[in-house]
């Protein structure tokens, strides 16, 4: 959903193992966003003839203020389970890694969390800035001091992520999230993108495992099919062989909150206007057994979304599945002597997930 599309190209080649290990499609998915933001994104023209300095506002934000930022990055919602997995492997000290900080609303869990990470590499101690979503001048306060805010603080309705994208707008920083609130993105949409596309600034949401790789495969065929210069297919089938990973506490909870809170807004609901087209020819493309793909409500919408901006007005027929083999590769996966010995937290709460052995082995 970014409101200026990079280079899919790009971003394939930001995601190291791209297709490996589920939790890592979390972390390394919205990461690679946010890196290619804070290193590579070049604001509109009419932005970039602008010299003077600039205060945020409600204006284009000036070229110079962003490249005067203290940080290339910040990790919201550091010190919940998938944030602290990113926070992490940010710590390895990987070539080109940016200048980053953490962020969170306790300073105690902020201050554990460094020290944690202080022990992973070595790289200098890392910054923890306090800001809480339900106070906005505090999160102005900290977005003004990095050219990225990724956050990982969700469910995002139900905590109040929209003041980080308020506050984001306000200072002139890019904006990543991973949630997969359809009903939230179509309301931040609403509000937002005339202002995100006036200030030059991105808003990318659903940088996840929902919807990162069904959006980023669909988009990177498409772009393939209409090289020859004769238009876009009008099909895109995505099918799943594999799945194997469990779920952390965050997204059980996003879940919940989405089930129980909002309708589902169809396959175009995120792109109002677009031309529709019946899922059924693209389910076709496929000859063997298909099956519901439990994610399919949030991705399609997302895919759809993605097509009618880069071939806007083309009737594009999408449909997402699974395939037989993806039970039977789960039930292999589940099979191992590690799920008696150190099994993953059955109905996780906020801040656990699957131990590493899982992490490590799983993968789509």
């Amino acid at each position: 959903l970014a409101r200026r599309f990079p280079p899919v190209g790009e971003l394939l080649h930001l995601i190291p193992n791209c297709c490996h290990i589920t939790m890592k499609a979390y972390l390394l998915g919205a990461l690679s966003v946010s890196f290619w933001l804070a290193k590579s994104m070049q604001l509109p023209q009419v932005v970039q003839e602008t010299s003077m300095r600039q205060e945020p506002g409600s204006g284009a934000c000036s070229p110079t203020l962003q490249s005067d930022r203290e940080f290339d990055l910040i990790i919201y919602g550091a010190t919940g389970f998938t944030g602290r997995l990113a926070a992490g492997y940010l710590s390895m000290g990987l070539p080109g890694a940016p200048r980053w900080a953490i962020g969170g609303r306790s300073k105690v869990d902020l201050m554990n969390l460094g020290s944690e990470l202080a022990g992973i590499g070595s790289q200098p101690a890392v910054t923890a800035l306090v800001a809480d979503l339900q106070d906005l001048e505090s999160l102005k306060a900290m977005t003004r001091r990095a050219k990225v805010v990724l956050t990982y603080a969700g469910p995002y309705e139900l905590y109040d992520g929209e003041n980080l994208i308020k506050a984001s707008l306000s200072t002139c920083t890019h904006y990543v999230d991973i949630t997969g609130e359809t009903n939230w993105k179509l309301e931040m949409m609403r509000k937002y993108d005339s202002e995100a596309q006036a200030r030059g600034l991105s808003v990318v949401q659903s940088a996840g495992f929902d919807s990162l790789p069904a959006d980023l495969i669909s988009m990177l065929a498409a772009e393939e099919v209409a090289a020859d210069g004769h238009g876009p297919p009008t099909e895109i089938a995505v099918l799943w062989t594999k799945v194997n990973g469990w779920k952390s506490g965050g997204t059980l909870a996003s879940a919940n909150y989405s089930f129980s809170h909002h309708f589902f807004l169809g396959s175009y609901g995120l792109a109002p206007g677009a031309t529709k087209a019946s899922p059924d020819a693209a389910a076709a493309l496929f000859d063997e057994e298909q099956f519901y793909y439990s994610a399919s409500g949030v991705d399609v919408p997302v895919i759809h979304r993605s097509m009618n901006l880069r071939f806007p007005g083309a009737p594009i027929s999408v449909s997402e599945a699974s395939s037989a083999s993806v039970r039977s590769n789960q039930e292999t996966f589940l099979a191992d002597p590690r799920m008696q010995t150190d099994p993953p937290p059955e109905h996780p709460a906020a801040g656990e997930g699957p131990p590493a052995w899982m992490r490590r082995g799983g993968s789509f």
